[in-house]
């Protein structure tokens, strides 16, 4: 599920960034999602965390206005451990603001733990999931069958 909400949060981060800070008719963007095959409990939770933070996280909404004035550049080694596709990924939400520095490190260093490279994308949505929200106090959205990490139930908690 966590992977599924996330890739709901990039699409409203999208929107937002192209309509320059503006919500357009959420009612519209939940029925193309629901086209989309998401469910409205996916919907409903990527809106409540997005909402959430604009309205709680002053440095969430600095960051939201000033990225892309300066980008950590990845060393070569950091680049060849991710898939071409895992890798646009993850510069596409450090783009969106979605990532700060710290979640960005966070992310290159767990990545590293997931197993030989490359990273691909959804082993890279697993860490990306796991450090967003259980980071913003939305812990229950990144509950998902593992790729690593497993708890006794073989979900990451």
């Amino acid at each position: 599920m966590g992977d599924r909400i996330l890739e709901i949060v990039v699409l409203l981060m999208s929107q937002i960034r192209e309509s320059k800070g503006r919500i357009e008719n959420l009612e519209d963007m939940s029925d193309r999602l629901k086209s989309q095959g998401f469910t409205d409990n996916e919907i409903s939770s990527a809106y409540s965390w997005v909402l959430d933070q604009l309205q709680t996280d002053s440095q969430f909404l600095y960051n939201f206005s000033h990225s892309g004035n300066s980008f950590r550049v990845l060393t070569d080694k950091e680049r060849q451990h991710f898939t071409t596709e895992a890798l646009g990924y993850l510069l596409q939400l450090r783009y969106l603001a979605l990532l700060n520095d710290s979640q960005l490190e966070q992310i290159l260093e767990r990545s590293s733990l997931v197993g030989p490279p490359p990273v691909n994308l959804a082993q890279l949505r697993v860490v990306i999931g796991t450090v967003l929200f259980r980071e913003s106090g939305h812990p229950e959205l990144i509950r998902q069958p593992a790729y690593f990490f497993q708890d006794e139930e073989g979900l990451i908690n």
